[in-house]
């Protein structure tokens, strides 16, 4: 059914035509590294036309050329039309492209991953760095902890993928959200499933943007797993694909019968994406594809989903096709049973994630694949991808428990880039880190840059931040190189909040902190805490109280030489001598995933309530100095 344009009278027509305008947006404008997307349709029925101040740099339509290595940047003023009926406005921007990076040569391989569903913090991504130029020996990064973590969707990230773009220097890390560890089981999964990924971007494998979820999936799929993507320099775009299993318009509960099959949509900038269509349907139940271009020829890599039978010997292995174009409906035939065992040769009891790379400094390609139940990663090679033959490889040293991933070839400085330890953060000469007033925005007064932004049910209210399930999504690693901590904030707990509960959480943040550190303050008790291993071992320190409802409180925790200390309203509460963490190290120097008002603890049981001026201050403040915070409460 086709919506109708009703008519505008002319006098409300210019209003919504300035607003559609003003809501224009356009990914990357300030950093152009490669082909932008450039809405042709707006708010309220409107249609945008596009004019470039230089068309060799951007055309029209969004086409980029970059200037040359070692070149400047160019700036191009890019012009939208905003029109509906007769009325019309326009909106200028400026945008900033950046020459082409020097090209440098491979000298070695990132390979990203997560770790199962048997941890707690399994699905989540970690990394790992090639020692040298071998792509069969890897050690882990970040002391083996996560790298990135999950605050969004199922709290959970699984198949990591990451490529570079054609430009060489932006990378996009994509990811299924799904968390099967403590979540509804493999069926719930795949009929009321995450329809969205997870994607972050980075332009030196080192500083990444906030994670962002971009629902792809039609409303009758019920899973969306495993997003990879390639660059089709044909079609101009990206080609991101992933499996879904596609139920009836009529049944909208997924109550039928279904299987995967493989989708795709393309993008230019992971933000804005088609339609998903169909990719592979053979009928029964595909996944986990991804694609090695080898002098103009697609070698696709598919997982053989059905169960074991003698009518498909192959199930549960990989499947290889090729094709000159990466979205042909119908690739050839080149080898099924990939990964399993003949009399001569070793083999899995089962593989699926298959990822693909050529080697630096050989003509040889690898092909790791996840024996699932299993070893995990193991890599097979070949010199020929057209014969369909792999080998598997021998002398491999792979990290611990590697699953469904990506390894990538890097240059040096990325690899350096990779294994080095993040920067401390900036703090002004009272130590204060970040600022949140959280007064209308997520911006951190500071000015340092530490800006947050909402996520989920959050939204602006009196002054303050409103929370229903929501949170705040802050920036990673806040407390490298902290030696000591506080972390105060105005709250006002709604009377119908469940506990256990988080305020705020900075660090490695996993609901039994298995392998990880947590620095939080929680419950009825306003218990603070900084905890390590479980954290039911090392609870920190504990007020014995309620915290009191449905007024403004402010709540405060303080760490340092070893002596940790709660604080309501300005007056000591609670404290623990002996406490031996410090807040550099939680997470191994490296803590992600912080938040403000979500309870991790229990996704059934989020932080409902109000909070405003949030601090963290990278020393322990003196109980004086918590008294006169503790004076920006609201009224109580």
């Amino acid at each position: 059914m086709t919506a109708t344009l009703l008519p505008v009278p002319p006098a409300a027509a210019e209003p919504l035509v300035r607003t559609a305008a003003n809501a224009v947006v356009v990914p990357n404008i300030g950093d152009v590294r490669g082909h932008l997307t450039l809405p042709t349709a707006g708010e309220n029925g409107t249609t945008i036309t596009w004019r470039s101040s230089d068309s060799h740099v951007i055309t029209p339509t969004g086409e980029v050329s970059r200037p040359p290595a070692g070149g400047k940047p160019a700036k191009v003023v890019l012009t939208a039309e905003v029109s509906r009926g007769h009325r019309s406005t326009t909106r200028a921007f400026v945008a900033t492209v950046a020459p082409l990076p020097v090209e440098e040569p491979l000298a070695g391989y990132g390979f990203f991953y997560f770790t199962g569903e048997s941890s707690a913090i399994g699905e989540q991504i970690y990394a790992a760095a090639s020692n040298g130029d071998n792509p069969l020996d890897f050690s882990e990064v970040n002391n083996g902890r996560p790298i990135l973590r999950s605050s969004l969707g199922e709290l959970g990230v699984r198949d990591p993928f990451i490529l570079r773009s054609p430009g060489g220097d932006r990378f996009y890390l994509l990811a299924t959200d799904l968390k099967i560890n403590g979540g509804r089981g493999w069926d719930a999964a795949q009929r009321t499933g995450s329809r969205s990924i997870m994607v972050w971007e980075s332009a030196d494998l080192r500083n990444w943007s906030r994670q962002r979820s971009v629902q792809v999936s039609p409303p009758t799929a019920g899973n969306t797993w495993a997003p990879e993507a390639f660059w089709d320099a044909k079609r101009g775009s990206y080609v991101v694909y992933w499996a879904s299993k596609l139920y009836a318009e009529n049944d909208p509960g997924h109550t039928g019968n279904s299987y995967n099959r493989m989708m795709y949509a393309t993008t230019r900038d992971f933000v804005t994406f088609s339609p998903a269509k169909v990719w592979i349907d053979p009928g029964y139940s595909v996944i986990d594809s991804t694609v090695i271009e080898h002098n103009g020829t697609y070698y696709r890599y598919t997982k053989d989903e059905r169960n074991n039978s003698s009518t498909s010997p192959c199930s549960k292995f990989i499947t290889a096709e090729k094709s000159t174009d990466l979205l042909d409906p119908d690739y050839d035939f080149v080898a099924e049973c990939i990964g399993k065992g003949t009399s001569t040769s070793p083999g899995l009891s089962a593989g699926e994630g298959p990822t693909g790379f050529k080697s630096n400094t050989e003509n040889k390609w690898y092909l790791f694949i996840d024996e699932y139940g299993g070893r995990g990663y193991v890599p097979f090679e070949t010199t020929d991808l057209a014969s369909g033959k792999w080998t598997m490889s021998t002398g491999a040293r792979l990290p611990a428990s590697p699953r469904h991933g990506t390894v990538l070839p890097v240059t040096q400085a990325e690899l350096n880039r990779l294994t080095a330890p993040p920067a401390p953060v900036r703090a002004d000469s009272r130590g204060l880190v970040a600022h949140w007033p959280l007064n209308g925005s997520a911006a951190d007064a500071t000015g340092h840059g530490y800006d947050g932004a909402l996520a989920g049910n959050a939204t602006w209210s009196d002054g303050s931040l409103l929370l229903r399930g929501g949170h705040v999504q802050l920036p990673n690693n806040l407390l490298t190189g902290a030696a000591a901590a506080t972390v105060s904030a105005d709250v006002l707990v709604d009377p119908g909040q469940q506990t256990p509960y988080f305020l705020y959480g900075f660090g490695n943040t996993a609901p039994d902190g298995t392998g990880d550190g947590y620095l939080f303050s929680t419950g009825d008790s306003y218990r603070g805490a900084i905890a390590t291993g479980n954290w039911a071992t090392e609870q920190g320190v504990n007020s014995g109280r309620a915290l009191p409802r449905g007024v403004w409180k402010n709540v405060a925790l303080t760490l340092g030489n070893g002596v940790e200390v709660l604080y309501l309203d300005g007056v000591e509460v609670a404290r623990k001598t002996g406490v031996t963490t410090k807040p550099s190290d939680l997470g191994g120097g490296i803590t992600t995933a912080n938040q403000l008002g979500r309870s991790v603890y229990a996704a059934d049981k989020p932080f409902l309530g109000r909070m405003k001026n949030v601090r963290l201050h990278n020393r322990a403040l003196s109980g004086a100095e918590v008294a006169a915070l503790s004076g920006t409460a609201g009224p109580r």
